[in-house]
C-alpha cells in the first residue's frame, strides 16, 4: 500500500484549524445521577420495565443515555454559540450531529436559512440541499447526520464546521470535517467542537484523538496494537 497524504497531493489546500468549544450542562444533576446509579435513575424517570429490560445490557444503554443526556443539557448554548456565529459574520455553518432529535431539533430552529441531509432525505432531495446550501446565500446553514452527509458532499461554500455530537470512529470525523475542507475551497477550516465539559462527550472525543494517532501510525507503518473506541469507552462504565 502507498499512503498519499492530502496535504502532501493537495499543496494549495487551506489549513485546517480546530477549536474545542466547552459546553455547560444545565441538566448536570440528572446527567451525575444517570453516571452513578443508571438502572435507579432509569427506574425513576422510565419505570421497572424499563430498567429491567436495560439491565441485559445496561453498560451500552447507559452511554447512549449519556450521549442523549448531554445533548439535551447543552441544547440552549449550542443555540446561543449558532446565533452568536450568524451575527458576528455573514459566514455560512455546516452542523453535524448523530441522533434524528437533535437534527429535528435543529431544523425547526433554523428551517428558515437551513437545509438538512439524513437518512430520510432522497437522492435527489439531499442534492437539492446541497446546491441550495452551496449556491444560495439566504441559507446559511447546513444540518447534517454524520453517517448520512458525511461522505461525498461537497459543502464548499462553508468554511466552519460544528460538531454537535460525534461519531464513534475518527475516520467517520475526518471525513465529515473534510465536506469543508477539499478541493474548491479557498479558506482555512475551521472545526468547532460544542462539548460538555465533564460528560461522555469529552471521554469520545479522547479516544477519537487517541484512535486517530494510531490510525496515523499505523499508515506511516509501525505495528500499534489497537481495541475499539466502544470497548475502551465500556470500560470505564462496567
Amino acid at each position: 500500500m502507498i499512503r498519499r497524504k492530502k496535504a502532501d497531493v493537495l499543496k494549495d489546500l487551506p489549513d485546517k484549524l480546530k477549536a474545542f468549544v466547552p459546553m455547560q450542562l444545565t441538566n448536570a444533576e440528572e446527567y451525575q445521577q444517570a453516571e452513578n446509579d443508571f438502572i435507579s435513575y432509569l427506574t425513576h424517570t422510565k419505570g421497572m420495565a424499563a430498567a429491567e429490560r436495560a439491565s441485559n445490557a445496561e453498560t451500552l444503554v447507559r452511554i447512549e443515555a449519556l450521549k442523549q443526556l448531554s445533548v439535551r443539557g447543552k441544547i440552549d448554548q449550542v443555540v446561543d454559540w449558532v446565533e452568536a456565529f450568524l451575527e458576528g459574520s455573514d459566514q455560512k455553518l455546516v452542523i453535524f450531529a448523530v441522533h434524528k432529535e437533535t437534527i429535528e431539533w435543529l431544523i425547526g430552529a433554523y428551517y428558515k436559512i437551513a437545509v438538512k441531509v439524513d437518512g430520510s432525505v432522497s437522492m435527489l432531495e439531499r442534492q437539492n440541499a446541497v446546491d441550495k446550501f452551496q449556491n444560495d446565500p439566504t441559507c446559511r446553514i447546513f444540518i447534517g447526520n454524520i453517517q448520512a452527509a458525511g461522505v461525498g458532499l461537497t459543502l464548499t461554500a462553508s468554511s466552519n464546521v460544528a460538531f454537535i455530537e460525534l461519531p464513534w470512529t475518527p475516520g467517520a470525523l475526518v471525513q465529515a470535517e473534510d465536506r469543508c475542507h477539499r478541493i474548491g475551497q479557498k479558506d482555512s477550516v475551521t472545526i468547532h467542537y460544542l462539548l460538555a465539559t465533564g460528560t461522555i462527550e469529552e471521554k469520545i472525543a479522547h479516544l477519537l484523538d487517541s484512535k486517530r494517532k494510531i490510525l496515523d501510525s499505523v499508515l506511516d507503518g509501525e505495528k500499534t496494537a489497537q481495541t475499539s473506541l466502544l470497548t475502551e469507552l465500556m470500560k470505564e462504565y462496567v
